[in-house]
């Protein structure tokens, strides 16, 4: 009671005194809200994290064509997306999304102009061998990787999503706890929380070097490496504190 007291010496009948404890990088305070005049709130955030194995793998290739006669460079970018799609089509749980078709002049230094095409063709697979294979077979085709990049996929985050949500709820409860203890008040209950969406990094995207023209001769398919992601949860709350 003591420690309560010289705690809110100072302090008029009208203003309650707010303690903020900040819990690493992720902390964060609520705004004020109104309340008697004989309770004290407590403002913390907790946030708890967990690698999950990247689980969906993403690949966008182009299909593109360079000639003076605007014609000729859609005639074969219509046929090169073509074979592209009945190829992707034969391979199963690949889905696929074509999307960017563009076709606009150049006027390069000292040279004639000449128009430029290109059609983008976006892979998403949890079968990371299937697909880097297909991706392959494309290159050899003539299509360009833009980009090849691991993903967590939705249903990975909500594997996790409940057991997080547990952890930083038990973790603010036993930090207002020590608090309280700490500063010889009563924790009284929760006036406010808040619980965060789960959040995951983006993808590593990993771009291609644009390639003129289709190898020579047949290349091995592209790798990838996976790894994980942090998945992570903030949980806020306000705790009302009273004297002992």
């Amino acid at each position: 009671m003591a420690i309560f007291g010289r705690l809110l010496q100072g302090a008029t009948m009208a203003t309650a005194l707010t303690f903020a404890v900040l819990p690493g990088a992720r902390a964060q305070t609520l705004p004020p809200r109104p309340m008697p005049n004989d309770e004290s709130v407590l403002h913390l955030s907790e946030t708890a994290q967990r690698d999950v194995p990247r689980d969906l793998l993403r690949a966008t290739l182009a299909a593109e064509a360079t000639d003076i006669d605007a014609g000729k460079v859609q005639v074969e970018i219509n046929q090169r997306m073509t074979t592209a799609l009945a190829r992707i089509k034969q391979v199963a749980g690949i889905s696929v999304e074509t999307s960017g078709y563009s076709v606009y002049r150049e006027t390069p230094d000292k040279q004639a102009p000449r128009w430029h095409g290109i059609q983008t063709v976006a892979l998403t697979s949890k079968e990371f061998g299937a697909l880097l294979t297909l991706t392959g077979t494309l290159q050899q085709q003539g299509l360009v990787v833009q980009s090849l990049a691991p993903d967590l996929s939705r249903e990975a985050r909500q594997s996790v999503e409940d057991a997080l949500t547990d952890e930083a709820l038990t973790r603010l409860r036993q930090r207002a706890e020590r608090v309280a203890a700490a500063a010889g008040v009563k924790l009284q209950g929760i006036r406010a929380l808040t619980v965060g969406n789960v959040n995951a990094p983006p993808p590593i995207i990993q771009p291609f070097m644009r390639a003129m023209a289709a190898a020579a001769a047949p290349a091995p398919p592209p790798v990838a490496e996976p790894g994980n992601a942090t998945v992570s949860v903030t949980v806020s709350a306000e705790f009302a504190l009273a004297p002992p």
